[in-house]
């Protein structure tokens, strides 16, 4: 008896019953649990405040939003795996809010008033937001006969560095570049060994899918830009005392937007002696297509509605000056992400709004011009803008 009693007591836990804790610790919000059960690589390079705002296989939201949307996840642990280096790993099948699909999708059943946190609450009572399910694994390593959770920190800070940057490509109308950053950016992730990282993986392929739609839709998207009217359109002093331009737009079409940019042209010259002497693209519609953490009201630019816009010129003073602009549709993109979009709400003024002055280009129409582009004609007031600028 007392044999078999001591060979019990000297078995160690196995990978199955680590990973196991960890996924009771969580559930149980016993984070500092969570944080003891890692390698010590992992807890060298991330003290305990800090993996307290990203811990593996947990949801990426802030501390308010934190215990709710943690409570409504699921996760279903397999049988573990030994590999020929040591390490081991045990499969979990994680269902989890679609946290961008439901950010989304919050405005299509607001009431009046309405705050995201009420939204938010209201929601998750109902169990009306929608989910998604993907496999994760948590990787194991042995620490002195011990099995420890592994992350990999410092591998994974690298990846989602990159991921910045392939949505900044994204949002710069930089599309191929985008996908291509994030084809690899999946592959390594798949590919590296770390707690989480076929999660990060799976979410990566949605926004990635979301890219490779759009790809798809380029011929269209062309065509779409004669469904965009330009209205409105004149350049006045910003709030900053600079040339900016002011306007309204307007979703004639059928399709929501998520990105929208303009491109204002100089040109020099008349006939056939015209030339352009600089151009500059400005974003007037941005929604992200990554979970923003209920910070805003995400919709986009839905059928038949009108927005006004105002961003400020960059062109060199001596351009402003001298040159004649045209402001046309640069860039678009559709709302690729299936949500339920809200009703057409009445259009919020610009971003830019602020105090102006009453020296405006008049607007003229051109033979060249496509439609839905405007050009600014120069008059009496072109000098006094260009010298305020160089003010």
């Amino acid at each position: 008896m007392a044999l078999v009693v001591c060979s019990w007591g000297c078995v160690k836990p196995s990978p199955y019953r680590i990973a196991e804790r960890y996924i009771e610790n969580l559930r149980q919000y016993k984070y500092a649990q969570c944080y003891a059960l890692l390698s010590a690589k992992d807890r060298e390079q991330r003290p305990l405040y800090q993996f307290l705002t990203e811990i593996p296989l947990a949801p990426e939201v802030s501390p308010i939003w934190f215990r709710p949307i943690l409570r409504a996840m699921r996760f279903q642990l397999s049988d573990e795996r030994r590999n020929s280096d040591g390490s081991a790993y045990v499969a979990v099948r994680v269902t989890a809010p679609d946290l961008p699909s439901w950010e989304r999708s919050l405005d299509a059943n607001a009431r009046d008033n309405d705050s995201i946190s009420r939204l938010v609450e209201r929601s998750l009572a109902a169990g009306t937001y929608p989910t998604i399910t993907y496999e994760d694994r948590i990787v194991l390593i042995r620490e002195y006969h011990h099995w420890r959770v592994l992350v990999g920190f410092e591998a994974r800070d690298s990846v989602l560095k990159r991921h910045r940057l392939a949505l900044n490509d994204f949002y710069a109308g930089r599309l191929d570049q985008a996908i291509a950053q994030f084809s690899l950016l999946i592959r390594k992730l798949q590919e590296m060994p770390g707690t989480g990282n076929l999660g990060i993986a799976a979410r990566l392929r949605l926004q990635a899918a979301t890219l490779q739609r759009l790809k798809a839709e380029e011929s269209a998207l062309a065509a779409y830009r004669t469904q965009l009217k330009l209205d409105q359109v004149a350049m006045r002093m910003a709030a900053e005392r600079v040339p900016a331009i002011f306007g309204t737009i307007t979703n004639g079409g059928n399709r929501p937007i998520d990105e929208l940019r303009l491109a204002v042209t100089w040109y020099e010259g008349r006939g056939r002696s015209l030339r352009v002497v600089h151009r500059e693209e400005h974003a007037i519609v941005v929604t992200p297509i990554q979970f923003t953490d209920f910070t805003r009201r995400v919709t986009p630019f839905l059928p038949g509605e009108k927005r006004q816009f105002g961003f400020i010129l960059s062109a060199p003073p001596e351009v402003q000056q001298n040159a004649t602009p045209r402001v046309s549709v640069a860039s678009l993109a559709f709302t690729e992400i299936p949500a339920v979009l809200p009703m057409l709400a009445t259009p919020a003024p610009p971003h830019t709004a602020g105090p102006v002055s009453d020296s405006v280009r008049r607007l003229r129409a051109t033979p060249a011009m496509t439609p839905g582009d405007v050009s600014l004609a120069p008059d009496d007031q072109t000098g006094k803008l260009a010298r305020g600028a160089a003010q």
